[in-house]
């Protein structure tokens, strides 16, 4: 998701060292992972309730239909002539 390599969170990881001391610092750590994944999780639920509410699952197999038949059709033509 984010493009962050090891020297960023590197200089993250000093940084809240040196701000918050070495003993409040494992408790924010936690706290954040913690919002990250509720934060996560009601994104991945609204995006699945909103799948579901515009049929996406369908709207997914029509689109590959489409894409097929009209697959089948340039076979079909290419063959002919």
């Amino acid at each position: 998701m984010f493009q962050i390599g090891f020297l960023e969170i590197l200089i993250i990881f000093v940084l809240g060292l040196i701000i918050l001391g070495p003993k409040r610092l494992p408790e924010v750590i936690k706290a954040l992972i913690k919002l990250y994944k509720r934060i996560e999780n009601k994104l991945g639920s609204f995006k699945k309730d909103f799948e579901k509410d515009i049929g996406a699952d369908e709207l997914k197999k029509d689109v590959f239909n489409e894409l097929r038949m009209e697959e089948l059709e340039n076979n079909k033509n290419s063959k002919d002539g």
